[in-house]
């Protein structure tokens, strides 16, 4: 559980300073960060909100085209490490 809150958190941080603005209106960048947060103050694997990490990373890739971040890096090992729960 640990290591998925350190890529939440990974995420958190690139979010905030890469697409700031973005955060403040409601579209796939502020629906991951919300996720993030949510994942964070989960206490156990169990807990994990039920995410379709593929759809997300398709959404983020959709909207940014930046096909290169590390946040869809970083979205696939939670993905992984949260398949393995």
């Amino acid at each position: 559980m640990e290591e998925i809150k350190q890529h939440c958190e990974k995420i958190i941080r690139i979010l905030r300073s890469d697409y700031s603005t973005q955060l403040q209106y409601s579209g796939i960048i502020k629906k991951i960060y919300d996720a993030m947060l949510q994942i964070i103050s989960c206490d156990n694997v169990n807990e994990l909100p039920d995410i379709h990490w593929n759809s997300i990373a398709r959404c983020f890739i959709d909207e940014t085209t930046d096909y290169q971040s590390p946040i869809l890096f970083e979205i696939d090992k939670i993905a992984k490490l949260s398949e393995e729960k």
